[in-house]
């Protein structure tokens, strides 16, 4: 159980010490073995999605030109230097942007599943909790999953909360939640420009269908307890990285994290705008410190949510064991896949499978500790063509 605790002082940010050990049959600098070596019209238009990436990242600026090429070589973005402390000791230790992106590859076809969340509804809501899907909307059309909608648009629905955001892709942007009241609706966005606005509900429709990418509205999920007591004002969720273990093809769960929202990140608890990433010991459920990668709460450890003073570090996710249980028995139901970042709504009888990502963002799981350090994701990384090992050096 989580409580209130007196203010305590901050830690500060302790980077990976350069002696921790990389997973043997990794060579030294792997990673530019890896980049010199890449190939297939795939893995090379990712390439240049990174060349993209490389240089459009405001840290570039903030490096010297020998750092830039350190980490291009290497396959790594700019702001990785603050975020990681990365250097020559420790780059090992670390998964790359460039792997990170390949790993988008290793479902194959099926990542459709994760990149449209009418199939990601469709397939999972046959084995777990998902949001439920309320209406889409696509080219001016809406097209209706039930009554509620059209009860919602008519200005005759009980009052309730909705979630709107883009159909495909991830990432956090774009999210509308809508309070209805009667006729009226309340929206709130991360949107800078309109935070917050108030329209009546017969225009949502017209809202929606003129956005420029197809848009999805889904009933809103109360998150339980431990959650809401971090941060009441976001639905706090759990990211946790799962993958078929190379040998035996079971799930094996290589690193989890709780996201905590906060007063730069609301109204989600989006990691890039601001949100903390909470460390979970994924045996047992304990919390670690957070870490923000953007926004006023960056640069420190934190062993307190910086905004409601609920005290993190030491806690315990409630019925973890389970939650790791139920989480491997739905990846074994999808034998189809075998990568996943889910991120997870903890309620107070279960959980929510809010969304899956097929190339999950590592920066959440590799700012508490390197995810190469991990033997049975190394393995599965290996086996997937995702690193240059010693095998590749004797072929």
């Amino acid at each position: 159980m989580l409580s209130l605790s007196p203010t305590k002082p901050v830690l500060p940010p302790q980077a990976m010490p350069p002696t921790m050990p990389v997973v043997e049959g990794l060579p030294k600098d792997h990673h530019r073995l890896f980049m010199a070596n890449l190939s297939g019209t795939e893995a090379l238009a990712l390439h240049k999605r990174f060349t993209l990436d490389f240089h459009a990242d405001p840290d570039l600026e903030k490096i010297t030109a020998e750092q830039a090429e350190f980490l291009y070589e290497r396959g790594f973005l700019p702001e990785k230097i603050r975020l990681y402390g990365l250097g020559p000791d420790n780059v090992d230790l670390y998964l790359s942007d460039v792997q990170r992106w390949l790993t988008r590859l290793v479902n194959g076809s099926y990542s459709v599943v994760f990149n449209n969340k009418i199939l990601f509804d469709q397939v999972f809501g046959k084995h777990c909790q998902v949001p439920r899907t309320i209406a889409t909307f696509r080219n001016g059309r809406v097209v209706t999953h039930g009554k509620t909608w059209e009860r919602v648009a008519s200005g005759q629905s009980e009052p309730m909360i909705l979630v709107a955001k883009p159909l495909g892709g991830g990432g956090g942007g774009g999210i509308y939640f809508i309070r209805i009241d009667k006729q009226h609706a309340v929206v709130e966005t991360n949107d800078e420009k309109a935070p917050r606005f108030t329209v009546k509900c017969e225009q949502l429709g017209e809202m929606f269908g003129q956005q420029r990418v197809p848009f999805i509205v889904n009933e809103y999920v109360q998150q339980g307890d431990f959650s809401r007591r971090l941060y009441p004002l976001t639905v706090n969720t759990v990211r946790v990285l799962v993958v078929r273990d190379a040998t035996t093809g079971k799930p094996y769960v290589v690193r989890a994290v709780l996201r905590v929202g906060n007063s730069e990140s609301y109204p989600i608890d989006n990691f890039s705008l601001g949100g903390l990433s909470i460390e979970i010991d994924r045996e047992t459920g304990r919390l670690g410190s957070a870490v923000a990668a953007a926004g006023k709460y960056s640069g420190k450890r934190w062993e307190e949510h910086p905004d409601t003073g609920e005290w993190i570090k030491g806690g315990f996710v409630p019925d973890w064991k389970a939650h790791m249980q139920a989480l491997c028995d739905l990846f074994n139901k999808l034998p189809y896949l075998s990568y996943c970042g889910f991120d997870l709504i903890l309620c107070d009888d279960g959980f929510v499978v809010l969304e899956g990502n097929s190339y999950s963002q590592v920066r959440l799981f590799q700012m508490h500790k390197p995810l190469l350090t991990d033997k049975g994701y190394v393995d599965f990384l290996e086996k997937n063509g995702l690193l240059y090992c010693k095998g590749a050096l004797e072929t």
